[in-house]
């Protein structure tokens, strides 16, 4: 790590100050549900994962793609969207559905704080189920790491805070790397909160906004899912030219474990 890295957390994208990502590397979280999705599409075998901002966008883009190769998958206000494949549940994104697919997608929140780090040098995808990895990832990093938070509807979301402060606390404490703003510190004590208590993550996920507006549309499971801690050892990287999302490190190892 560089003595003047820092790891910095953006509790929602509009926080994201202009000019503040460049040169850095970003690792954008949305727990519930469009990175912990991703992650699960390239485990099982997807080639790439294509984010969109629009529906009629991510329509377009999915028909321009060789017949048969796409996977529409996406949601508005956490429901699916009527003619897509797919919604943003996790456990969807089996082997089978994925294998040699590009996967399109577009999401509330998600997909917008992807597009919305494109100024990083480097932007990662992260979720609870690929925590180690991508801890294992920055490692050697001697770029600032932020972290960017999807958040819900604009707002702050729990979940996100929770993963921001579970990556930035591993950083400070194991790597050195300080803790360089207020909302890291937030996060990682955010995170060490939890982790001290006797609940399951998947619990406590429950209690924000997001995993309630996940229950209440009876998609529990989608909860439990993405609070699955270290079962993925992958870490998505997002290439440009064109813009797609891919494993990190063409010789990576580590699917669904």
């Amino acid at each position: 790590m560089s003595a003047n890295a820092t790891v910095q957390v953006h509790l929602v994208p509009t926080l994201i100050l202009e000019g503040a990502l460049a040169g850095g590397v970003a690792v954008v979280v949305d727990v519930l549900r469009a990175t912990s999705v991703m992650v699960r599409a390239l485990a099982s075998g997807c080639d790439a994962i294509i984010p969109c901002l629009e529906i009629e966008e991510a329509r377009d883009v999915a028909r321009a793609l060789p017949s048969g190769s796409a996977v529409l998958a996406g949601e508005r206000q956490g429901v699916a969207i009527e003619g897509f494949d797919f919604g943003n549940s996790p456990g969807d994104f089996t082997p089978d559905v994925c294998r040699g697919k590009t996967v399109v997608m577009t999401t509330t929140n998600g997909t917008r704080a992807i597009l919305a780090s494109l100024e990083a040098d480097r932007v990662l995808i992260g979720a609870f189920a690929n925590l180690r990895a991508i801890r294992e990832e920055l490692r050697n990093e001697s770029r600032t790491v932020h972290i960017v938070c999807s958040g819900t509807d604009g707002l702050v979301s729990f979940e996100d805070t929770l993963l921001a402060g579970a990556i930035a606390s591993h950083l400070d404490r194991v790597e050195g790397l300080s803790l360089g703003n207020d909302s890291a510190r937030i996060s990682a004590r955010a995170w060490l909160s939890v982790t001290f208590g006797n609940e399951n993550l998947d619990e406590v996920l429950r209690t924000g906004r997001g995993g309630l507006r996940v229950s209440e549309l009876g998609l529990g499971r989608d909860i439990v899912e993405a609070g699955a801690v270290d079962t993925i050892g992958i870490v998505p990287e997002l290439r440009r030219d064109p813009l797609r999302i891919v494993r990190a490190g063409a010789t990576r190892e580590g699917g669904i474990g």
